[in-house]
C-alpha cells in the first residue's frame, strides 16, 4: 500500500511472474539426436533453451579445452627453446656453429662421430695442436640438439602442457673450476651457492660438454681429480653421456683427471676417443 498526497488510498499491485519448468524431447541442432531438454516458461512464453544434446555440448567443451591447450603448447615451445639457448651456456662466438659450416675434409673421423652422435660419451683429443675445430664440433652438436629436441608436449591423460628440460650444457674446465672455487669464499652464515649445488645443476642435463680440459695446471691434483670424479662417476652410474675436449694426449689426460675417472671414461666412450691433428684454423686454413 502506498499513500499518495491529495488522493485516496490506492493499492499498487505488482504483476506476478509465473515461471514453470518442463522437460521435453527435442532434436539436437548438431547431431539431430533427440534429447530431453529442460525448458523454462515465463508467463506463458517459452524462454530460449539449450539446443545441443549433452554429448555434443561435452564435445564442444573438450574441443575448446584442446584448442586452448594447443595454443598454450605452441607458445610454450617457442618460449622453452629460447630459454634453452640462454641456459645452455654456449659462448656467443659459437652459437652459429653447425655441421654445415664445418669443413669435413679436415677432420672427417671427428666430424662423422659428432654428426652421427648416438648418445654415447665422446673424447676429442688434439695433443699439443690447437685450433683444429674441437669446440666448433661440440657446439655444432649442441646447437643441433637445441634446435631439434622436443621442447614441450601435452600430458597424455590431459591437455596440460609439460615443458621439457634443457638437453645439453656447455662449460670449460676453467669456468667450471672457477665457479666451484667461488663457493669456498662464501662464509657459513651467508646465503648462496654451495659446491654441491653446482654438481646437482650439472647432473640435470642429459648431455654435459666440458671443453678445453688441461688448461688448468694445479700444484695439487687432488682437488681437480676430485671434481672430475664427482662429475664423471655420477654420469657413469646413471648412464648419462659426457663429451670432453682436450689438447692433452691420453696419458696426460689420465694424469689430469685421475686413473679412476679415465677408466670409467674409457668404458663410457669406447671407440669414441678421437685424435685430431692438422694445422690451426686460426692460421687461415679452411
Amino acid at each position: 500500500m502506498e499513500r499518495i498526497v491529495g488522493q485516496e488510498f490506492q493499492e499498487i499491485v505488482q504483476p506476478a511472474h509465473s515461471l514453470i519448468w518442463r522437460r521435453e524431447m527435442k532434436p539436437c541442432s548438431k547431431c539431430g539426436k533427440e534429447f530431453e531438454a529442460l525448458i523454462a516458461n515465463c508467463n506463458g512464453v517459452d524462454k530460449p533453451h539449450v539446443t545441443e544434446c549433452p554429448e555434443c555440448r561435452q564435445k564442444q567443451r573438450d574441443e575448446e579445452i584442446k584448442q586452448r591447450a594447443l595454443k598454450e603448447l605452441a607458445e610454450a615451445k617457442e618460449e622453452v627453446r629460447e630459454s634453452w639457448y640462454d641456459e645452455c651456456n654456449i659462448p656467443a662466438m659459437f652459437v652459429d656453429k653447425t655441421f654445415d659450416n664445418f669443413n669435413r675434409k679436415l677432420q672427417s673421423k671427428a666430424f662423422d662421430i659428432m654428426k652421427g652422435y648416438s648418445g654415447r660419451s665422446i673424447v676429442l683429443l688434439s695433443p699439443n695442436v690447437y685450433g683444429v675445430g674441437k669446440t666448433h664440433l661440440v657446439c655444432a652438436l649442441a646447437n643441433h640438439i637445441l634446435s631439434t629436441k622436443e621442447t614441450a608436449r601435452l600430458r597424455r591423460d590431459s591437455y596440460s602442457v609439460i615443458r621439457c628440460k634443457c638437453p645439453v650444457y656447455f662449460t670449460t674446465e676453467t669456468q667450471l673450476l672457477s665457479q666451484i672455487r667461488n663457493t669456498y669464499n662464501r662464509r657459513p652464515e651467508q646465503e648462496g651457492e654451495i659446491e654441491e649445488d653446482i654438481y646437482r645443476q650439472l647432473d640435470r642435463y642429459p648431455l654435459l660438454i666440458i671443453d678445453d680440459i688441461g688448461k688448468v695446471h694445479p700444484r695439487d691434483y687432488s682437488f681437480l681429480q676430485g671434481v672430475y670424479y664427482r662429475i664423471i662417476d655420477w654420469r657413469y652410474v646413471n648412464e648419462e653421456p659426457i663429451i670432453l675436449t682436450t689438447n692433452l694426449n691420453y696419458d696426460e689426460l689420465e694424469t689430469h683427471i685421475g686413473g679412476a675417472c679415465a677408466d670409467r671414461l674409457h668404458e663410457m666412450a669406447g671407440d669414441n676417443f678421437v685424435k685430431m691433428g692438422g694445422k690451426s684454423y686460426r692460421l687461415g686454413e679452411k
